[in-house]
């Protein structure tokens, strides 16, 4: 048979003003909506509200608008990456028709596989939190250290040093469900969904501190938090769906599923060949070899950081000062097959903007110049490339962190909360 899979697509309502740019003669009619809201004097309830309001109002006129133009499935919807960070913007509905499904799904695996009439197993998310910290830090281990690990929860909260010279504190090991005794079901555990974030950092910064004594929690730069597809079966599920032939399993891989997904990949192939899927052999002309866009610097010999305009060379014009990261690093990426069209993406292929300052315009500005470099590769409107759209990170409230912060990270990692993570 043939499988008809509907998934949602968002976008930021930038892209959908982008995408509307054809159709700015109905912009009149948008307006003319403000006026009305306007013209009902919402503006007594304060100017926040009625910000809100044209935001809505402009939201719900231009997905309809650009719906009935283009035939699309298009709604209006909020993104929330993060706690206190909401994102207004749309969701288009795509349909795929496919003979042969590899649910991957992660945590939402079991609801996949819930959907093809299979309840064998369930996920149990485990949440799980770093510490970045500033490569001032970085001296002081040489060696991943480990506590003692944990009989249940696993190797513990550990203090490591990147590759790019920062320590990374983490994880924690936070289980967002726990089973009911007497209904054998398994439910929220309020306790981890309500832990506060300071409480957390708290916990990080203390164990951590145990390990490494003379460390700076004052240097903390960002955060991060993710969930480990933890099953009840207590081990990776790579198999045929049992009710469904065509469909394989490749779901609950938690740590270390990165380390194992070669392996992975072969098996799941095997068994997609098995279940009548057309793999053949590898692809002779498939390169395997990627190379490499970030170039290794010898402290900063042959790069120069100045005013924008000021070095004309790529190779030698740092558009990041933190990373280090020039010119000829962000046009190569841009010129790589898969389009780029934010600074986000260029974050993620360079490190620009990943540095202690986070992209602070008041200290060297990096995310404008990538802005810049990407419109010109491009050829596109600055205004339209993408910027970081998030504030804050999973558990800071600024992603600029400010000396207030600073004073807060040190009074925790005093506290060294323990429980009851």
């Amino acid at each position: 048979g043939i499988f008809t899979i509907e998934v949602g697509h968002w976008e930021p309502t930038e892209e959908l003003l982008t995408g509307m740019s054809k159709w700015k003669k109905y912009l009149p009619y948008l307006l003319g909506i403000l006026f009305v809201a306007n013209s009902f004097h919402f503006y007594e309830y304060g100017q926040t509200m009625l910000g809100t309001l044209m935001n809505v109002l402009i939201t719900l006129g231009l997905t309809s608008l650009f719906a009935s133009k283009s035939g699309k499935d298009i709604k209006p919807s909020r993104f929330t990456p993060s706690k206190g960070t909401d994102l207004d913007g749309f969701t288009e509905i795509e349909k795929i028709r496919t003979r042969y499904i590899v649910n991957s799904a992660g945590c939402q695996s079991d609801y996949i596989a819930e959907m093809l009439g299979d309840k064998s197993f369930k996920i149990k998310p485990r949440m799980g939190e770093y510490i970045l910290l500033h490569k001032n830090q970085g001296h002081k281990t040489r060696h991943i250290l480990f506590p003692a690990p944990h009989p249940f929860l696993g190797k513990g909260v550990l203090v490591q040093k990147t590759l790019w010279g920062n320590l990374i504190l983490g994880p924690t090991a936070r289980d967002t469900l726990q089973k009911n005794k007497k209904t054998g079901e398994y439910e929220i555990n309020p306790k981890v969904r309500d832990e506060p974030n300071d409480n957390i950092l708290s916990f990080i910064l203390g164990k951590c501190k145990n390990l490494v004594p003379d460390l700076d929690a004052a240097e903390v730069i960002h955060t991060f938090s993710g969930a480990r597809a933890k099953n009840t079966r207590e081990d990776w599920i790579i198999e045929p769906c049992p009710t469904e032939k065509n469909v394989i399993y490749a779901a609950g891989i938690d740590s270390p599923g990165i380390a194992g997904s070669p392996a992975i990949a072969v098996e799941v192939c095997r068994l997609l060949k098995q279940a009548g899927a057309p793999i053949s052999e590898m692809d002779p002309a498939f390169n395997p070899n990627r190379a490499p866009i970030v170039v290794p610097k010898d402290g900063w010999r042959g790069i120069k950081a100045g005013p924008v305009g000021k070095y004309t060379n790529p190779k030698e014009n740092v558009i990041c000062k933190c990373e280090k990261v020039t010119e000829a690093e962000v046009i190569e990426a841009c010129r790589r097959s898969l389009p780029i069209d934010s600074t986000q993406a260029i974050r993620k292929r360079t490190r620009a903007g990943m540095g202690h300052c986070q992209g602070d315009p008041d200290n060297y500005g990096c995310e404008a110049r990538v802005v810049e470099i990407i419109a010109r590769e491009r050829r596109m409107n600055p205004k339209d490339v993408g910027t970081r759209p998030w504030p804050a990170s999973s558990m800071l409230s600024e992603r600029f962190i400010k000396e207030k912060e600073k004073k807060k990270f040190e009074d925790l990692a005093s506290k060294n909360y323990q429980g009851p993570l």
